[in-house]
Formats: C-alpha cells, sequence, structure tokens
C-alpha cells in the first residue's frame, strides 16, 4: 500500500511537470503598448511634432513569458542626439526593443516617426508702440512711446528668426475728453510658442489738438514815452500763426490778440526800422510776421 502511495505521488508529480512544460512551449501572439523615452537630447532641442507616446509592438512567445510582460516597465530609447533643425524620418529599430530573442517581433506600430525638430533660442528684439481707438475729431495721437523698447524673447529658433521686433497697441477710447497723456500696461503680439521677458510693457500716448495755420490782420498799437511823437509806416500787420482748428471756428479768438511797436527805454528822435511785441491767444504760436519790422520816425514834441 505504501509503495502504491509513492507511485501515485510521482505520477502525479511528472503529470505537473509536463502541464507546465506543454504550457509554457505553447506560443502565442499579443500587442505589448510600449511607451518611447527619449535619450541624449541636445540641449534646447524641441520636437514639435511628430513624436508618439508609445509604440504598438506585435510579438510572438512562450505563453508563459508573454503572459508576464504587462507587469514590465517596458520603454522604446529613441535616441535623438543626432537629429537636425527641420523634418525628417526616423525608423523605430526593432533590436532596440528591450526584449530577448526568445519573443520574435512580428510588426512595430508605427515603424517610423515624422519628425519636425526645432530648437530653443533667445534673442532681443525691439518694440513699435501703436494706438487704437476713437478719437475726438479735434485732436490727433501725436506720440506714442513704449518703455523698455527691448524684450528678450524665448522659443523655437525657425520662428525667432522672422522675428525682428513685435508690435504693442494701447487700446482706449477718448471721444469726448481727450488728455494730454494715457499710460496702460500693454502685454507684446507675439505667436504663442513664443515668451517674453517682461511681458508686459508700459505704454504712453501723447495727444493735442488738431492745429492749422491762418494769416490774421491786426492793427498796430504804440505807447510813447512822455516827449515824444512817432509816424509809422503803417498801422497795421499781418500775421501768420497756428493754432487748434476748434479756436478758428469763431473770430473770438481775435479778442485775446495784439501787435505793440517796441520802444526802448531811452527813446531818441531820428528813424529807426522797430520790432513790434504779438500776444495771442493760449495754444497758438507766431509762425511768420509781415513785415519783420515797422519803419518809425520818432520826434520830440
Amino acid at each position: 500500500m505504501t509503495k502504491n502511495w509513492q507511485t501515485m505521488l510521482l505520477a502525479l508529480a511528472m503529470a505537473i511537470f509536463t502541464w507546465f512544460l506543454v504550457t509554457g512551449r505553447e506560443v502565442v501572439e499579443t500587442w505589448v503598448d510600449m511607451p518611447v523615452v527619449m535619450t541624449n537630447p541636445p540641449e534646447g532641442m524641441i520636437i514639435e511634432d511628430g513624436l508618439v507616446d508609445k509604440l504598438q509592438v506585435r510579438l510572438r512567445g512562450p505563453k508563459g513569458l508573454v503572459g508576464n510582460l504587462a507587469n514590465q516597465n517596458l520603454t522604446y530609447p529613441l535616441d535623438v542626439s543626432h537629429l537636425k533643425i527641420g523634418k525628417q524620418v526616423v525608423d523605430i529599430d526593432s533590436s532596440k526593443l528591450p526584449l530577448t530573442s526568445t519573443y520574435e517581433i512580428i510588426e512595430v506600430k508605427p515603424n517610423r516617426l515624422k519628425l519636425t525638430v526645432d530648437r530653443r533660442i533667445t534673442k532681443m528684439i525691439s518694440l513699435e508702440a501703436a494706438w487704437a481707438g476713437k478719437l475726438h475729431p479735434d485732436y490727433k495721437l501725436q506720440e506714442v512711446v513704449v518703455s523698455p523698447d527691448l524684450v528678450e524673447i524665448r522659443g523655437p529658433e525657425t520662428m525667432l528668426r522672422k522675428i525682428g521686433k513685435a508690435k504693442v497697441v494701447m487700446h482706449e477710447d477718448f471721444p469726448d475728453e481727450v488728455p494730454r497723456n494715457w499710460v496702460e500696461d500693454v502685454g507684446l503680439e507675439l505667436p504663442e510658442e513664443v515668451e517674453a521677458s517682461p511681458s508686459q510693457v508700459r505704454v504712453e500716448g501723447f495727444f493735442g489738438p488738431k492745429t492749422r495755420e491762418i494769416w490774421v490782420k491786426l492793427p498796430l498799437d504804440m505807447e510813447l514815452p512822455d516827449g515824444f511823437r512817432a509816424k509809422v509806416g503803417q498801422d497795421y500787420v499781418r500775421l501768420l500763426i497756428e493754432g487748434p482748428i476748434s479756436l478758428f471756428r469763431n473770430n473770438e479768438y481775435r479778442k485775446a490778440m495784439s501787435a505793440a511797436v517796441v520802444f526802448g527805454p531811452e527813446t531818441v528822435a531820428g528813424s529807426f526800422d522797430l520790432d513790434y511785441d504779438v500776444v495771442l491767444p493760449d495754444g497758438c504760436r507766431l509762425v511768420k510776421k509781415n513785415p519783420e519790422t515797422i519803419k518809425t520816425t520818432i520826434k520830440k514834441k
């Protein structure tokens, strides 16, 4: 009885061993996802398009071993040290798959990568400031300034090559009251892939009234010192003045204008070409006088 028991135990052990042997040698096919990991990247290199997160590998191998692949952290090392700027095709090298010769590689998806490669660089660019908005029709933009006027940008080299300057636009409406100046912090107009330092700059716009030039005829005044009398070659002058167009819409501005012959502190008798003073309304400037001087004859009373 004892011998029969030992014989039965041995037979069971051999059956189990045979089952494991047969099962282990059974060949099956399966798909395995294998993440792609870049190795040896040059400094600043970026892959803008074409890089996949993982490969799909179809393989054949022993059933027992294939079943354990899911528990292993298998990755495909993609060596990018040789890549150049631009578009290029990189073949997937199945010999670099982290699998032993026990497995037969049947198919890899994708089997090649069409990569668009670039490099991140920095450069300094100048800024161009502008203003956009509604403005009272009697006013105009005189100047727009930006501070700082140079910024550092960072991004793909192929894109930065095309950027020599950037625009910053201040958007503000002044349909009624127009300030002399207006200041805002404004962001740069750049592609999304490009970063700027600083990302915002100070923009200041200066505004002023629209002006035009007109000729004005004025009577000539004189204030002689006591004891003298004078005769002038003409009793009026013509002035070319520049001023706000809104001021010239009626003749009220003339009330704030005058022209008067200038007599020195030591007036003496004789004939002279004398200068004359001009008073103008606020916001106006003298462009030209006609005549420049007044022929004057001075006599004692």
